[in-house]
This record gives structure tokens, C-alpha cells and sequence, in this order.
């Protein structure tokens, strides 16, 4: 038995503090930070916990990531709500199918973003 509680694991993964535009349905939002884990975004639309998501990470002028997810926290922010969602999926638009390990997409998103 591990002695660290899922949250704790999760938040070892390598993130990425990148600040990318994200569509949700018919939603936007910019992300915080990305990690092969899932992603933490901000909206003005109001999310429920357990949702599952299809949503798009774009990098203007390079590449658009479609991930598949699970939200597992709403925090409330002062313009709007953060949402923090587990990424099952990840996929580069317009990439080879290996583009869909995580740790590689997340090497796209810093390669593009800077």
C-alpha cells in the first residue's frame, strides 16, 4: 500500500505552467498548467466533478491536442471556476499514433509553446 493519497501521487507528475487556449463543447477557457496526468483550466462555465470531458488544448499557429477526461476538482476563482480535470487521452491532430503517450504530447506542448 502506497503512503501517499492519489492527489499526492498525481501532483509528482512533471508539469508544464502554460497558459493555452482550451475549447470544452461549446465552452473556452486558458489552462494553468498540463502534466501527462491532466490539466488544470479556468472557465466562466460552471463544470460538476465526475464529468467526462472531450476538449481541445490549441498552440496558436502549431498544434491542437484532443484529450479525453474525468473532473476530479472545481475550484471556485474569482472570475470564473478552476477545473481540474485526470487526462485518459491524449492525441496530437495531425500526428503519428505514438503522438499519444503523454510524456511525448507534453514534449510537443514545450517544443511549441516555448
Amino acid at each position: 500500500m502506497s503512503d501517499f493519497a492519489p492527489d499526492d501521487e498525481r501532483r509528482r507528475a512533471q508539469r508544464l505552467s502554460i497558459m493555452l487556449p482550451i475549447e470544452v463543447g461549446e465552452g473556452r477557457g486558458i489552462t494553468r498548467d498540463v502534466s501527462g496526468l491532466g490539466v488544470y483550466f479556468v472557465t466562466d462555465r460552471p463544470f460538476e466533478v465526475e464529468t467526462e470531458l472531450d476538449f481541445r488544448l490549441h498552440v496558436p499557429d502549431a498544434l491542437t491536442v484532443r484529450c479525453k477526461g474525468r473532473i476530479v476538482r472545481i475550484v471556485p476563482e474569482r472570475d470564473g471556476y478552476g477545473v481540474a480535470v485526470t487526462v485518459d487521452e491524449y492525441v496530437v491532430d495531425d500526428q503519428p499514433a505514438a503522438s499519444t503517450r503523454a510524456h511525448i504530447v507534453i514534449e510537443e506542448l514545450r517544443k511549441h509553446h516555448g
